[in-house]
């Protein structure tokens, strides 16, 4: 009985009612600094990105960050003059691995067109610090980890800056290209610490100023005094046994081995070859089939005349002899058979008729020209990728992989 009176006087009384109401809470406010990286465009929460044409194949996979921090970029075409490959993992936003790869290919461009005497090692150096300084000037902090490879002519030009990796398939082994740039780097420690910085173990690993676990990076402004833009370069010469360039970030290599990529490249590449030689014996077996199933024109000959004479003793025949005979006067004779001109005829079409159940129709004839792209380095691509998510990595994961068969005419 008590309860029924307060719920009669919370009733009665609006101004208590309102009370409990649930209210919408106020809008939230956040400081323009603290969105200065976080962009609409850079909210995609698209799982992967796949690419195969022109003798590469790419696969990308977001991890648990909020979007997608690693970035890419691909210039190849058929005739294969020049051609550039990268692989950008950005960390503490996207925006310096955006950066990077809408502008350092240009910038290596630029400085190995320019006319200058310099090397071709270090007008990409040069290249790679002109970037890394254009983008300071944005003045946001985050930064981001290279690896590329510019194929001109015979010549391979292998450039990283952090964990991002290169490795090459040679005759089916695993060569590394290149070394991660990391704080636990004993060489990378004492120059670091030679210019007054220190690097200290947290979370797990060894990091600059107990921060950043890579050693040399683009942008990271408020570290920048002791993680430069310096690429390591290497330049290889474009030689028969070299198979494929897998180029990736460290999504895969914390978790996959060089050889381990290597070999399951290779497994999936022998089961394309596998599965080609299969079709194309079955393609033969038909063709052959085909062949022997469509009988000589003598012998079509021969079966039509004997079909023809026990169609004429048949009794569903008697109409068409009776026709045959009424058409005296228009074939000129009173035989039980078509004249020859008619057999002639009549020959001639069902050999036509023939013609089209027994031989291939053109257009499956062509549909065999067609020259059909491979997709082995895709499905590489894919399982290099669910291999590494298997095995717990929670990072963002790009994959690369160069068939430089493409390359070597």
């Amino acid at each position: 009985m008590k309860e029924n009176n307060n719920i009669a006087t919370i009733h009665s009384s609006p101004s208590l009612l309102c009370s409990f109401t649930r209210k919408r809470p106020p809008t939230i406010h956040i400081p323009t600094n603290v969105l200065s990286e976080i962009q609409e465009p850079f909210f995609s929460n698209i799982a992967t990105d796949c690419f195969f044409g022109y003798g590469v194949a790419l696969f990308c996979g977001k991890g648990k960050k909020t979007f997608m921090e690693d970035t890419h970029k691909i210039i190849s075409t058929s005739h294969h003059k020049r051609s550039f490959f990268g692989i950008y993992d950005g960390h503490g936003g996207r925006m310096a691995a955006q950066f990077v790869a809408d502008n350092l290919h240009s910038y290596i461009f630029e400085m190995l067109d320019n006319g200058s005497t310099m090397t071709r090692e270090k007008a990409i150096e040069a290249a790679y610090i002109k970037t890394d300084h254009q983008f300071l000037k944005q003045g946001v902090g985050s930064g981001a980890c290279c690896v590329t490879a510019l194929i001109e002519g015979k010549e391979i030009i292998i450039s990283n800056l952090g964990d991002c990796r290169a490795v090459l398939c040679r005759n089916g082994v695993a060569e590394a290209l290149t070394r991660d740039h990391r704080a636990e780097r004993e060489d990378e420690r004492k120059r670091i610490e030679d210019k007054g910085g220190y690097v200290e173990l947290h979370k797990g690993g060894w990091r600059v100023h107990g921060v950043l676990t890579v050693s040399r990076s683009i942008g990271d402004a408020h570290l920048k005094d002791w993680v430069p833009a310096e690429p390591d370069i290497k330049t290889l010469i474009l030689t028969p046994d070299m198979e494929y360039l897998v180029l990736a970030s460290d999504g895969l290599w914390d978790q996959v081995g060089n050889q381990e990529a290597i070999d399951l490249i290779m497994q999936s590449c022998l089961r394309e070859k596998s599965m080609q030689v299969a079709t194309s014996n079955e393609k033969e077996e038909d063709k052959i089939d085909c062949v022997s199933k469509s009988p000589s024109p003598k012998l079509r000959r021969v079966s039509l005349i004997k079909s023809n004479r026990v169609k004429s003793h048949s009794p569903c025949s008697k109409k068409t002899i009776n026709n045959w005979m009424t058409s005296e006067d228009e074939f000129g004779n009173k035989n039980d058979s078509p004249p020859a001109k008619a057999r002639r005829v009549s020959t001639v079409n069902q050999t036509k008729r023939n013609k089209k159940i027994y031989c291939p129709n053109q257009e499956n004839m062509s549909g065999l020209k067609k020259k059909q792209h491979s997709n082995a380095l895709m499905s590489a691509c894919r399982e290099l990728g669910n291999l590494a998510v298997s095995r717990g990595s929670s990072d963002d994961i790009t994959v690369m992989i160069i068939d430089l068969a493409h390359f070597k005419s």
